[in-house]
C-alpha cells in the first residue's frame, strides 16, 4: 500500500485576489487552483481592502474552500487622491483656462508625489505591517516556501523582509511585468534619486530570491543582466480549459463581421492605423466590420472614435462572460502598448485568444517578445500606425485566409502549474 504523503505548503503574497478582477488576478488564482493536485497547498496573503480598478465577484466562486486566505487592512493613498479627483471633476465644462491649468498642475503634482515619494509604488505603506504579520504567522505555522508576485512590486519587498527574517525559507519572486523599466514610470517624472532607489530595491529582491519566474523572455535581461540567467525561469500566462467548458459560438451567423477587444484600451494602446483601415473597409467592401471594445476605454480614444459608427463600446465584463463573448466573435483584436518597455511583455490575453480558435489581429512593435511569439505561431501583426498592413490583415481574416491552428495545450493552466511545482520541488528538496 502506497504511504499517504502530506502536502507541502506555499505562502503566496499577492495584491490582486478575488473579488479583484482584471488580468492581474488570473495568474495566481489559477495556480492556487491546481497546486493541490501536485502536492502543494497554497496559503494566500492579500490586502483586506485593496483599491482595485475593477471587481469581478464571479471569481470568488473559483477560490477553493481549501485555500486559506490571510488578510490585513491596507492604507491606499489613491483613495485620498480620488477625493481631489472628484473635486476636479466638478469643475464646470467650458470654465476658464486658469481652472483647467490648475487641474493640470494638481495632476502633475500628484504624479510627481507618486513617483518620488511612494517607491516602488503606492502600496509601499503596506510593506512594514505586512512583514510583521507574515513573520508572526510563519513563526506559528509551518511553511515550505513563499512566492511574491508583482506588480505592484512592493509585494516583493514584503518577501524580502520575510526572507531576511527566515533566510532558510525558499523564496520565488514572480515578475508578471518588468519593474524598474516599466513604461508607466515615465508618467511619474521620477528624479535620479528616486530612480536609483527603485533600481536598488529591484537588485536586492533579485539577489535574495532563490528563484525568479518571468512571463516574457526579455524581462530576464533587465533583472539579471549578463549574470546568472539560470536563476530565472519562464512560466508564461495561459488559459484554463474549465473556463471554456460548454462555451459555444452562437448558432445564428451575424450579417456583420465582429472583431472583439477585451480589456483596457488607452493612450499607448491606441491603434490609429486599424481605425482608419476599418473605416476604409466599411466604405468599400460589402461585408461590414464591427469592432466591439469590451472594457475600460480611455477618453482620448473614445474622442477619436466618436465618428466611427462601426465601433461599439461594451462595459467591463466578468471573466466568465468575456470568454463567452470572445468565442462569439469572428476575430479577436490584440493590442500591445506602443512603448519600448512593452517590447519585454507578452499580454496574457493572447493565450486565451488562441484557445478560442479565432483569427487574431495583433498590433505590436517589432522587435518585441510578442512579435517573436506571433512569428513562431505563424500569426500576422503590424504596428500601431500602419493602415495598409492592417487592411491586409482584415482581408485575410474575412476570407478565412488567416492561420488558426495554434496548439494551446502548452499554455493550459494546469500544465503551467506543473512547471511551477517542478521549481518548488527543486528548491525545497535541496534545502
Amino acid at each position: 500500500m502506497k504511504p499517504i504523503t502530506k502536502n507541502k505548503k506555499v505562502l503566496i503574497i499577492t495584491y490582486y485576489w478575488p473579488p479583484s478582477g482584471g488580468a492581474g488576478v488570473q495568474r495566481w488564482l489559477k495556480f492556487s487552483k491546481y497546486l493541490p493536485e501536485f502536492g502543494w497547498d497554497p496559503v494566500v496573503f492579500t490586502p483586506e481592502n485593496p483599491d482595485v480598478p475593477v471587481e469581478d465577484i464571479t471569481l470568488l466562486g473559483e477560490v477553493s474552500s481549501s485555500v486559506q486566505v490571510l488578510k490585513i487592512p491596507i492604507f491606499e493613498p489613491s483613495r485620498v487622491v480620488s477625493l481631489f479627483g472628484r473635486k476636479m471633476s466638478t469643475t464646470r465644462m467650458g470654465a476658464s483656462n486658469k481652472s483647467r491649468n490648475q487641474t493640470s498642475i494638481i495632476k502633475g503634482f500628484i504624479s510627481w508625489v507618486r513617483g518620488n515619494l511612494f517607491i516602488p509604488d503606492a502600496r509601499v505603506t503596506w510593506v512594514k505591517p505586512a512583514v510583521k504579520y507574515v513573520n508572526k504567522w510563519i513563526r506559528e505555522n509551518h511553511i515550505d516556501a513563499i512566492i511574491t508576485t508583482g506588480p505592484p512590486h512592493s509585494m516583493h519587498l514584503i518577501g524580502l523582509g520575510v526572507k531576511k527574517t527566515y533566510p532558510e525559507l525558499k523564496w520565488i519572486s514572480d515578475f508578471r511585468d518588468p519593474w524598474s523599466d516599466m513604461d508607466y514610470l515615465d508618467d511619474f517624472k521620477m528624479g535620479n534619486r528616486a530612480k536609483r532607489k527603485l533600481i536598488e530595491m529591484e537588485k536586492k529582491v533579485v539577489e535574495y530570491s532563490d528563484k525568479i519566474t518571468i512571463t516574457s523572455p526579455s524581462i530576464v535581461k533587465t533583472l539579471l543582466g549578463d549574470g546568472n540567467k539560470e536563476k530565472a525561469v519562464l512560466i508564461q500566462n495561459g488559459w484554463d480549459s474549465v473556463d471554456f467548458k460548454d462555451v459555444k459560438a452562437p448558432a445564428n451567423k451575424s450579417t456583420v463581421f465582429k472583431i472583439g477587444h477585451f480589456g483596457s484600451l488607452y493612450g499607448s494602446r491606441n491603434v490609429p492605423g486599424l481605425w482608419r483601415a476599418v473605416k476604409k473597409w466599411n466604405r468599400i467592401e460589402r461585408l461590414k466590420i464591427e469592432v466591439y471594445l469590451a472594457g475600460s476605454v480611455g477618453e482620448e480614444i473614445k474622442l477619436e472614435l466618436k465618428d466611427h459608427p462601426h465601433v461599439k463600446f461594451i462595459p467591463s465584463l466578468s471573466h466568465k462572460q468575456s470568454v463567452i463573448e470572445m468565442v462569439g466573435c469572428d476575430a479577436l483584436l490584440l493590442v500591445q502598448n506602443d512603448t519600448d518597455a512593452s517590447r519585454k511583455c507578452t499580454p496574457g490575453k493572447v493565450f486565451e485568444y488562441i484557445a478560442c480558435e479565432r483569427p487574431i489581429l495583433s498590433i505590436c512593435n517589432s522587435p518585441s517578445d510578442l512579435a517573436t511569439q506571433l512569428k513562431n505561431w505563424g500569426l500576422p501583426f503590424c504596428d500601431h500606425e500602419d493602415e495598409d498592413a492592417a487592411y491586409e490583415m482584415l482581408k485575410k481574416i474575412t476570407k478565412n485566409d488567416a492561420p488558426l491552428t495554434v496548439d494551446p495545450s502548452p499554455y493550459e493552466r494546469k500544465a503551467l502549474t506543473k512547471k511551477l511545482v517542478d521549481e518548488l520541488e527543486l528548491l525545497t528538496n535541496h534545502s
